[in-house]
């Protein structure tokens, strides 16, 4: 008896694990998608009169180690521009994920679609070799005032 209800507790286990791996598999690269890119700028209030020497930095969820092994390309859109910021580089945080960086020169080089003073919309558009897109929006305010 002991051993029947043992045998139907450890066939009930298997089941129920293959049940939950098939429930948690999900492909992990489709060919020619768009997926969505969560995204935050550091930092978030830009001032482009500013003589500022660091870079603006992208913070997104994306694995570092996943770009470099199927990134081609960044793209960063300024309120619908057909034109992207230039001189984007990928480098990484301590914790693994894919940091955007570039200069406010680069940003300069779009001010005649920025708008002073008010919240830009910002699009990240980042392509794989095999066409994958993932793509992120945002906000991002852009201040034009020097310090008294």
């Amino acid at each position: 008896m002991k051993r029947a209800v043992s045998n139907k507790i450890v066939l009930l286990s298997v089941f129920c694990l293959a049940i939950t791996a098939f429930a948690l598999y999900s492909p992990m690269v489709c060919h020619g998608e768009e997926y969505e890119l969560a995204f935050d700028f550091s930092p978030n209030i830009i001032n482009i009169s500013s003589e500022r020497l660091g870079d603006i930095r992208i913070l997104t969820g994306m694995r570092y180690s996943f770009f470099v092994g199927n990134g081609d390309s960044i793209f960063l859109y300024f309120n619908d521009s057909p034109e992207s910021v230039q001189n984007i580089r990928a480098t990484r945080d301590s914790l693994g994920n894919l940091i955007l960086r570039f200069s406010i020169d680069d940003l300069l080089m779009l001010k005649d679609y920025l708008l002073s003073d008010a919240f830009n919309d910002a699009v990240v558009v980042i392509t794989m070799t095999n066409e994958d897109e993932y793509i992120g929006e945002g906000q991002v305010y852009i201040n034009d005032k020097k310090a008294p």
